[in-house]
């Protein structure tokens, strides 16, 4: 439930980006306009990762205020303040634990990657399909990043200084995750997550 609103942006933004990748396919191969098409589709994608990314957060961060018992407008008037444009950025800006990269900066090399691809390879289509695998997984990560971040936020503010580890529970549970089940942390020294990792942190009052 937690991530309802994650699944639902990635399908939206991997729609998005599986027109717009497509479409590169159709661009006329002179440098100049491969470098400008290049661009169009990471910029604009990016806009609409962002904006997704912070609806994500917001509703995010209401509910892990909800969990600590907040009125809904005391959560909405804290999320307002918090879960800004600058708050994604920041999010977008600062190197992950998860991706070992800033999604912005990586969002540039990935771009460059396949133009320079694109200006050698045979098989053109070929390399357009790769790039969207590795942006559509990237993408898809920062979604997942967003609730991670924006629930750990609410519970700072909170003041809440231990969280709990709590799987899914489920036969999908990966040997990393399983051990961790019910182990309380101090909220700065949470375990580093993997890619696509469903686990949440829930608040311990002490």
């Amino acid at each position: 439930m937690i991530y309802d609103a994650a699944d639902k942006a990635i399908r939206e933004m991997n729609r998005y980006n599986l027109k717009a990748f497509g479409r590169l396919k159709l661009a006329r191969w002179d440098e100049l306009n491969v470098i400008r098409e290049v661009n169009g589709v990471y910029n604009d994608s990016t806009n609409l990762a962002k904006r997704k990314y912070y609806e994500i957060a917001v509703e995010a961060y209401v509910v892990a205020l909800y969990e600590l018992k907040y009125k809904p407008d005391m959560a909405h008037r804290m999320a307002d303040d918090i879960i800004t444009a600058m708050w994604i950025l920041g999010m977008l800006d600062d190197v992950d634990p998860v991706t070992k990269y800033a999604f912005l900066p990586e969002k540039d090399r990935k771009a460059q990657r396949l133009v320079e691809a694109l200006s050698v390879a045979l098989d053109k289509n070929r390399e357009v399909d790769k790039a969207l695998r590795y942006w559509t997984t990237q993408v898809g990560q920062y979604a997942d990043n967003s609730v991670y971040n924006a629930r750990l936020q609410a519970f700072r503010d909170a003041g809440i200084k231990k969280v709990m580890w709590v799987t899914k529970r489920d036969e999908r549970v990966c040997d990393f995750c399983y051990p961790l089940d019910g182990e309380v942390f101090d909220i700065d020294e949470v375990p580093e997550r993997h890619y696509r990792c469903r686990c949440i942190l829930k608040p311990v009052k002490e």
